[in-house]
């Protein structure tokens, strides 16, 4: 099975991004401009606990505005926080503080949404607690603004998902920048998607359905799964590795100059995978968790 079509464009886009209307540092119109000026051809704006809609005349041509928002959680040891992804009009009349997360996830889904569990390393989410939530789609492998100089090094969240991959909850992965300042965080990660149907809808959906993956510059051109064996042909890579629910599996780290293509033979107890890319210049990049079987 290969994952990608070979002749399917690409899509580059953000996730999460804050503007003037919650925390941010930018106006809609200045943040969706400043995406497009980067070379992005999709943008969710997710300010917090409100859906923000742009003039339609400040969204720039070439630009697919997806509507949004993030609702946050506080709890006794954790904090939880959700993105809601092309919901309709009305989550300010169904978000409350003293509710729970799972409200959260369920208001998102009555306004038509897909939902993202954000940044849970920073959240210090823990196992357990992410198996309880029913109705997740997709979760950030990396937040860029979850790092130095705003945070603590967490904004990558790839140790704390694998426990939950390997429970069996396979959810997407994505790149985001979560951005408020438009500073160190900006552009830092990102979420490509194979899709022509240039829509919020076409793009979630093709999400949801694995044509996706998360980067922070690395290519995935092709990722094959042929009964156990899985080959990825990617740009040119300092490393690949191949994680799974095994803690320990000879050869699954590769390493060497200018990687392109890659094939591993999954171990008979291996129930998952997922891929990581890094370049020579430390960047990485993340495919989604593939079942094994």
């Amino acid at each position: 099975m290969k994952l990608f079509s070979d002749d399917m464009p690409f899509l580059r886009g953000n996730l999460h991004t804050h503007t003037t209307m919650s925390d941010g540092k930018r106006t809609p119109a200045e943040a969706m401009w400043a995406y497009r000026e980067a070379g992005y051809d999709f943008l969710a704006i997710t300010d917090h606990r409100k859906l923000t809609v742009p003039d339609p005349s400040e969204i720039p041509e070439g630009l697919i505005w997806i509507p949004g928002t993030e609702l946050d959680y506080f709890l006794p040891h954790q904090v939880c926080h959700v993105v809601g992804l092309g919901i309709r009009e009305g989550i300010e009349n169904l978000y409350s503080r003293e509710g729970t997360p799972q409200d959260g996830i369920d208001a998102i889904r009555t306004l038509g949404g897909k939902v993202v569990l954000a940044h849970p390393a920073w959240s210090v989410n823990t196992t357990d607690f992410m198996l309880g939530l029913k109705g997740v789609d997709a979760t950030e492998i990396w937040n860029s603004v979850s790092a130095p100089p705003y945070n603590a090094n967490r904004p990558d969240s790839s140790a704390v998902l694998d426990p939950v991959f390997a429970a069996g909850c396979l959810w997407k992965v994505l790149a985001s920048d979560d951005t408020h300042f438009y500073q160190e965080e900006f552009a830092r990660g990102w979420t490509m998607v194979q899709t022509e149907d240039r829509t919020p809808e076409g793009i979630l959906k093709e999400i949801l359905e694995g044509k996706s993956y998360a980067t922070q510059g690395p290519v995935f051109y092709q990722i094959e799964v042929r009964d156990r064996e899985v080959t990825v042909r990617t740009s040119p890579c300092s490393s690949v590795i191949f994680y799974s629910n095994l803690a320990w599996a000879k050869g699954r780290t590769v390493l060497g100059e200018g990687l392109t293509e890659v094939t591993w033979t999954c171990p008979p107890k291996e129930t998952y995978v997922r891929v990581e890319l890094t370049d020579a210049m430390g960047r990485r990049a993340w495919s989604n968790p593939l079942p094994v079987e």
